[in-house]
């Protein structure tokens, strides 16, 4: 099937048939483009489109145009046209730009000029082009200069060890490898020129021993493109220097038979403007596209030759643009044309698929309410004020008038066409019309037979004509009648019987697979009525309501998907479950596309087919799967039909409605092959785009924990399929199921925990067909420190370690006061314990004495009282050593002060005590205090007892950390060497270790004694 547009001039009665093959696309800056001047396209093999405009490079992913612009210590391309792009191989891609070559790392951005190193100087008019031949050689085509390659070695592009050889003195415009054969064609301002790779010889005009044809051929000069097709043909685009018109020449070249074929375009142009053919590119399919200065062709086969789309009065979707600049074909089979108007996309192999016929002079005031097709595959279109129009099976125009013989009056009430029914027995072709008119057709000769007017109508217009099982015709209207015509009776006015008066507009009859009759209708739902009987059945009303109470009772249409299952056209789209009277609704939130399902059809594989406000889409019950289609796909005008449709015999399915009549094949609009693998096509954190190229590099993407808020966008990179892929996404053990996508294509997520993801994508056509493999990202955010396994670890051994300090804390403050006990019970039992047991024995003594012995016994009691009073102060140090009001220094010295007073003044001598201030703030523990006061005491009482001094200094010091305690004395003194120490010094030097001091005594005979002790405070 071709596209079909046909024009039918009603008010001249003649019928112009014209050919629009194909629907163009547009891209523009509306869209994204930086410029509408768009120069060239290429597609990687991930399957982003990259395209060259004048003003730099941008990709495009089917969703949106990426530009690369960054900071500037990213060294990215000129921002100057793109002329050329080709893949480079390592994500890397070759940019041509005037004279200027780089490669372009779509990974980092990173551009890397590569020079041109020529032996001679290029001359400024070179146009420069690059090839890759199927050895990834890369060479550059210099118009006005020859050939160079690139060099992997010197990383430039050079002429020296040349793979091919081209003749001396020649430019190359162009290069063209015959993979089968090794052989390379060389286009030039010179003409054709042949390199044998497997010889090393290069063959042209002044050098053809085996008289290679067109070689020799004076006439091609000038040569701009050459290509050999699928047939094994040759075309060829140059420039022909005619002394009476210069003009540009597509010769097509048998080589077989050495003949020029007769679709060569010679001197005989359909345009007088300025025409230049610069491309020839053959397509997957084998079909051949021409593109230049105002000129763009296709060969059609239906016409035996070349179709110009550039046109001087396009329409709609015709291509606009004076310059076809460069043609590529993606894997699909879409072409892409760069163009100074922008981008155009369109897919040629549509045009099998989709056929449309636009009927002039129809539009609003008369739209398209039927389609039938008879059983002689014979086309009827119903038009409201025109009549009925006749087609065959090509939708070719038949001249028929059915109305001949009606007065004017009449003409206007029956061509005020509504409905079209065929009766399957007697073949005739009933009309429903305006007024509670009704027609009765023989389709053989396409004339009346019947003009009825049936009084049971009241005059109310007739919207919808239907057969049941029976055979029987059913009615229905604008004022809410059903009524019923028996086909046993005669086709007269008098036939027809009311079966019921709904009392509001009968949208849609529609039988079952049951037989039962379905009417849906204005703000009453939809009724099921038992032709048999005529009862009603069932009335589906208040089911149609939401959650928020809004009844949606409109029933424009209705469709059965199986014994339980029906969908119904609403504001939305409703499922109805007939056995429970549920109903499902599906919103433009749920991806319908549009407000409004104004019909339905189901195809032979069980997808619903609608129109929508928005336009056709198709509906898999089965996958809960909605597709739409549009220009993209070569749907146009669909938002037009709105009022008919009909399944053609071959399955094809026609909407109409406006001016508009369009069918389709179903299996061919369906993709039924898997759709591609997802690609993930941008990456957004918080409100930053990322480099997804580099990005997806990674093995694992790892984020701070603060880098906890994203989105992935994604896409099948599919340019055919984009619309009819529903996309679902899930992150397991945040989403418990796939998440179906926006329109947006784009998953978001916030607040993300810490922790390892995978983040996955998949698509499914309306097939539920799903690629081959998922798309997985996998991708970690840190925890904060504070989560982390050392840091907690660390919290951990310190909480331990703590726990254990207050443990050994408490088990030393135990232990202390254990020592204590134990040193408290020593003291006592060494110095209360001897000095009882001698007052004991004293005691004793003194009583045994007292009779015979007075004076011993009186010595006995002497020694009995200083004993006691030795016991009385030791146990007063004891207690006031265990005090704790007693731990600063301030108590400390006032003690020793009191002590030294108490001791030397009852000796006469004289005394000075002198403090440092900053004594006073420190503060020893009790072991230390004592052990620092019984010293002192020591050394007190040795002045009183034995150094029968006049003057004693006590001076307390403190400095770097040392307490220093300092006892002088101008008394005898004594020979440290040859003293008997005694337990008095060394008590002293015992407790000046425990003190972890030093002790120094420095004692002269007649001069005195000083004692020194230095303890360390912290």
């Amino acid at each position: 099937m071709s596209i079909r547009i046909l024009f039918c001039l009603l008010c001249f009665q003649t019928y112009i048939f014209g050919q629009n093959s194909y629907v163009f696309n547009r891209f523009s800056t509306a869209d994204g483009l930086a410029t509408n001047k768009v120069k060239c396209v290429w597609q990687d093999p991930k399957g982003f489109l990259w395209i060259g405009t004048e003003v730099g490079i941008q990709r495009f992913d089917g969703r949106k145009f990426l530009s690369y612009v960054g900071p500037e210590n990213y060294q990215l391309p000129p921002s100057i046209g793109v002329d050329q792009i080709l893949d480079a191989g390592n994500g890397d891609l070759w940019l041509l730009q005037g004279g200027q070559i780089g490669k372009f790392n779509t990974v980092d951005f990173h551009y890397t000029s590569v020079p041109i190193r020529s032996f001679g100087s290029i001359p400024p008019r070179s146009e420069f082009t690059l090839y890759v031949d199927s050895k990834n050689q890369v060479f550059l085509c210099a118009s006005k200069y020859g050939l160079l390659w690139y060099d992997d070695n010197s990383k430039s592009f050079v002429e020296s060890n040349l793979p091919i050889k081209i003749p001396r003195g020649w430019g190359v415009g162009s290069l063209f490898e015959d993979k089968e054969t090794g052989e390379y064609w060389i286009c030039s301002e010179q003409g054709l020129a042949v390199y044998r790779s497997t010889s090393g010889e290069v063959f042209y005009r002044h050098n053809n021993p085996e008289g290679i044809p067109l070689l020799n051929d004076k006439a091609i000069t000038n040569s701009g493109d050459f290509i050999k097709d699928k047939n094994g043909t040759w075309w060829v685009t140059y420039w022909d220097y005619s002394p009476h018109r210069e003009h540009p020449v597509l010769l097509h070249f048998d080589p077989n038979t050495n003949k020029i074929l007769p679709d060569t375009l010679g001197s005989k142009w359909p345009t007088k403007k300025y025409t230049v053919l610069r491309q020839i590119l053959e397509t997957s399919s084998g079909q051949i596209w021409i593109g230049g200065e105002n000129s763009l062709l296709s060969y059609d086969n239906d016409l035996q030759g070349f179709y110009q789309h550039l046109k001087s009065n396009p329409l709609e979707f015709d291509i606009k643009c004076n310059q076809t600049r460069h043609i590529f074909e993606d894997r699909e089979g879409n072409i892409w044309l760069s163009t100074e108007n922008g981008l155009y996309v369109m897919n040629p192999n549509q045009k099998d698929v989709y056929s449309l016929v636009v009927i002039d002079g129809l539009g609003l005031d008369s739209p398209v309410n039927a389609i039938l097709e008879t059983q002689d595959k014979e086309n009827w279109i119903g038009t409201w004020g025109k009549g009925i129009l006749f087609y065959n099976d090509k939708f070719i125009k038949l001249d028929a008038n059915p109305y001949v013989g009606l007065g004017t009056e009449s003409i206007a009430k029956y061509s005020s066409i509504w409905d079209l029914q065929q009766h399957s027995e007697s073949g005739y072709v009933w009309s429903g019309c305006q007024g509670g008119g009704l027609a009765v057709f023989d389709p053989q000769k396409k004339k009346g037979l019947h003009w009825l007017h049936p009084p049971v109508f009241s005059n109310s217009t007739i919207r919808q004509l239907k057969e049941d099982r029976n055979g029987n015709l059913w009615f229905g209207t604008q004022s809410g009648r059903l009524v019923k015509w028996n086909k046993t009776d005669p086709i007269a006015d008098e036939n027809f019987e009311e079966v019921h008066h709904f009392n509001t507009i009968i949208y849609r009859l529609y039988v079952d697979d049951q037989g039962r009759l379905w009417v849906g209708t204005h703000k009453q739902g939809v009724y099921v009525i038992d032709v048999n009987t005529n009862e009603i059945l069932f009335h589906f009303n208040k089911e149609f309501s939401d959650s928020y109470g809004i009844v949606d009772n409109t029933i424009f249409d209705i469709q059965q998907y199986n014994d339980s299952i029906f969908l119904l056209g609403t504001e939305a789209l409703n499922i109805l479950n007939i056995n429970t009277s549920k109903v499902r609704k599906i919103t433009s939130y749920e991806g319908l596309f549009g407000s409004k399902v104004l019909q339905l059809m189901m195809d032979r594989e069980g997808i619903a087919w609608m129109i929508t406000s928005n336009g056709l889409s198709s509906y898999n019950y089965d996958k809960n799967i909605i597709s739409s289609y549009n220009n993209l796909h070569g749907v146009i005008y669909a938002e037009k039909t709105n009022s008919a449709k009909w399944m053609m015999q071959n399955g094809e399915i026609w909407f109409g409605g406006e001016d508009v009549v369009f069918g389709f094949s179903p299996e061919k609009l369906n993709f039924k092959q898997k759709p591609p693998k997802v690609s993930i096509t941008d990456f957004k954190l918080f409100n930053t785009y990322l480099s997804v190229d580099s990005i997806m590099t990674q093995k694992e993407i790892i984020f701070n924990h603060y880098q906890n808020s994203f989105t992935f966008y994604f896409s099948a990179l599919s340019f055919s399929q984009q619309k009819k892929i529903q996309y679902f996404y899930r992150i397991p053990g945040i989403n418990k199921d796939w998440v179906k996508a926006e329109k947006d294509l784009a998953a978001t997520y916030t607040t993300m925990p810490s922790g390892k993801y995978t983040f996955q994508v998949k698509c499914m056509n309306l097939q539920g067909l799903e690629p081959d493999e998922i798309t997985n990202i996998d991708f970690r955010i840190l925890p904060p420190f504070y989560r982390t396994w050392w840091f907690i670890s660390l919290i951990l051994l310190t909480v331990l370690g703590i726990t254990y300090f207050i443990y050994r804390l408490k088990v030393n403050r135990i232990l202390a006061v254990e020592n204590l006990r134990n040193k408290v019970a020593r003291d006592l039992h060494d110095d209360m314990g001897s000095t009882l047991s001698t007052i004991n024995i004293l005691s004793s003594m003194a009583k045994s004495k007292m009779n015979n012995d007075t004076v011993t016994s009186s010595n006995y009691l002497s020694k009995i009282t200083d004993n006691s009073q030795r016991m009385m102060e030791a146990m007063d140090d004891i207690v006031w050593s265990i005090k704790p009001d007693n731990d600063n220094m301030h108590r400390v010295i006032a003690r020793m002060r009191e002590y030294a007073t108490g001791i030397l003044e009852a000796r006469n001598i004289e005394f000075n005590f002198e403090v440092d201030d900053k004594i006073n703030d420190l503060k020893l523990d009790m072991e230390a205090r004592r052990d620092l006061f019984l010293t002192f005491k020591e050394a007190i009482n040795n002045i009183a007892k034995y150094s029968q001094a006049k003057r004693a200094k006590v001076l307390f010091t403190y400095k770097d950390r040392w307490l220093k305690l300092q006892i002088m004395d101008n008394g005898i003194g004594f020979e440290v060497e040859k003293v008997d120490s005694g337990n008095g010094l060394d008590n002293m030097v015992k407790r000046a270790s425990n003190l972890k001091g030093k002790l120094k005594i420095d004692s002269k005979t007649d001069l005195g004694t000083e004692i020194c002790l230095g303890i360390p405070v912290r």
